[in-house]
């Protein structure tokens, strides 16, 4: 009877799970992917408080575009952080027709460091959520306008036109040093063997 029953039950269980769509993930086919269009990364400037706001897209399990989806975007209370508009620390939008969502404008605090922005979305009972790592900086060279952004020096903004210059510069002076009898004040030309002594 005891095999009987344990038979049946896996006979059950096989034929459910026959049925089951191929590749289904209970809690996860019906969830929202987040994906990070930017802020990732980001260097924040704590002294000009000039900061990259995060930008998402929501997409629904089949990779398309969910409009409408509600977007919550939420920084540290303490240590390294930023505030969104109104000095909170929390930002909720709406993804537009192409599943996009902002969190507007964001000011970094005073404190230097690495910081996490928790984003979750949510449309019907849908959910999704992401981490945006961000950094906050008072180098004077940090713009938040692009992840690391730094201004770069004159030296790393025209090195291959210098590099040019220095090298033309330099073969010109071999070559005049090179030709150039210092001793008598003569000039040797490129080529000329002289053999024995003067005559």
């Amino acid at each position: 009877m005891h095999r009987q029953w344990m038979t049946g039950l896996a006979a059950a269980l096989l034929a459910a799970w026959l049925a089951a769509p191929a590749g289904a993930q209970p809690g996860r086919q019906d969830g929202l992917r987040i994906y990070v269009l930017q802020g990732e990364q980001a260097v924040n400037n704590t002294r000009t408080g000039a900061a990259t706001a995060p930008v998402v897209e929501v997409r629904d399990a089949n990779d398309f575009p969910v409009a409408g989806a509600e977007v919550v975007f939420r920084t540290p209370e303490t240590g390294p952080s930023a505030t969104f508009e109104g000095g909170r620390h929390e930002y909720v939008n709406k993804t537009d027709a192409k599943g996009q969502a902002s969190a507007g404008r964001m000011t970094p605090n005073g404190v230097e460091g690495v910081f996490s922005i928790q984003v979750t979305a949510r449309h019907g009972d849908r959910t999704g959520m992401a981490v945006i790592r961000q950094r906050n900086s008072r180098d004077e060279y940090s713009a938040g306008g692009a992840p690391g952004a730094r201004r770069r020096s004159f030296w790393s903004r025209n090195k291959w036109w210098l590099t040019g210059v220095m090298a033309g510069t330099g073969a010109g002076l071999g070559y005049y040093f090179a030709t150039r009898d210092t001793s008598s004040g003569a000039v040797l030309r490129p080529g000329t063997v002289v053999i024995g002594g003067p005559r």
